[in-house]
């Protein structure tokens, strides 16, 4: 990794790794967060537990657990809390603004004739407090408060994407490249063209397996451990702007970094240099590992004058 970005992740992990990742990038941070209250607090795992056996949208929760039953059944239902914002997509559950937070940064090579104020920004910051509201009310009925913490769950992973927090402004893109879903680029893995958004999201996991994710998740930690963060216990809504903000200086350095090579077309997506490869796949371990264990305060958050 270039020692910039280098620097700008030790500079931002002090402060406490369309959708976000793909669903298989969603079951790690939920796995991630189910293996640290496994270990230190049951207490948080049985009441979430709880809950999601009460969420309205069961069909997709009783396909998500299968057969299974006690810790196994558990895990399971973390995972599908995490993805179930991307399963209920196009369903009454749906909120497409609440997956993004974006704000606009220019192509320098090719700035647009007149910068826009703004963006599209989404509300993923109001989303996250609302739900943040209801999932910590004890008065909320059960189900209202399994929606908000399937809510919680992914947008936590959502924030910590960087194309989540930025939109790329240029003479092709004047009114923003909508987070990267409007440039392409050649997949590493079975060179198909892809949109730049879709490669991050796909840059750390891509078998949305139960078995994997767990899997991916032990690997990470090992690799990634808590203790190169330093995290402090979540204690308001007001943390999740500066996630947003950590997210949106990554993107202006690595995701639209100089080492970038993309397309308006998918027909002409290019391939990415070893460099920007190697750089976005460590940017994304590293965030979307975070995001596991930012997860796992904001839980303890949430329960934590239930006993």
């Amino acid at each position: 990794m270039k020692p910039f970005v280098a620097l700008l992740l030790a500079v931002l992990t002090p402060w406490s790794a369309a959708q976000a990742w793909s669903r298989p990038g969603h079951m790690v941070t939920a796995a991630i967060a189910y293996d640290e209250l496994s270990a230190q607090d049951r207490r948080v795992i049985d009441r979430i537990v709880a809950l999601a056996e009460k969420h309205p949208d069961r069909g997709a929760f009783e396909v998500a657990v299968g057969r299974a039953t006690g810790d196994e059944r558990g895990r399971r239902l973390f995972l599908e809390l995490a993805r179930w914002p991307d399963d209920a997509r196009g369903s009454i559950h749906d909120h497409p603004t609440w997956h993004y937070w974006s704000r606009p940064i220019v192509d320098k090579s090719s700035p647009p004739p007149q910068v826009p104020k703004d963006v599209p920004q989404g509300s993923a910051n109001e989303a996250f407090a609302l739900n943040l509201s209801v999932a910590s009310d004890s008065r909320a009925a059960a189900g209202e408060r399994a929606v908000a913490l399937a809510w919680i769950f992914h947008l936590v992973g959502d924030m910590h994407q960087p194309l989540h927090s930025v939109s790329q402004v240029s003479k092709r893109f004047p009114e923003g490249d909508r987070g990267g879903s409007l440039q392409f680029v050649l997949d590493p893995v079975d060179k198909a063209p892809v949109s730049l958004h879709w490669y991050w999201d796909d840059r750390v996991s891509r078998d949305g397996e139960p078995e994997l994710a767990l899997k991916n998740a032990e690997d990470l930690m090992r690799r990634v451990p808590r203790t190169q963060f330093m995290l402090q216990p979540f204690r308001s809504a007001a943390e999740f702007s500066e996630w947003a903000k950590e997210s949106y200086q990554l993107g202006d350095a690595v995701a639209y970094g100089p080492e970038l090579r993309a397309s308006d077309a998918a027909k002409t997506a290019p391939e990415q240099s070893k460099s920007y490869l190697d750089q976005s796949l460590e940017v994304a371990e590293q965030r979307l590992t975070l995001a596991g264990y930012r997860l796992t305060e904001v839980l303890r958050w949430v329960f934590r004058n239930e006993r």
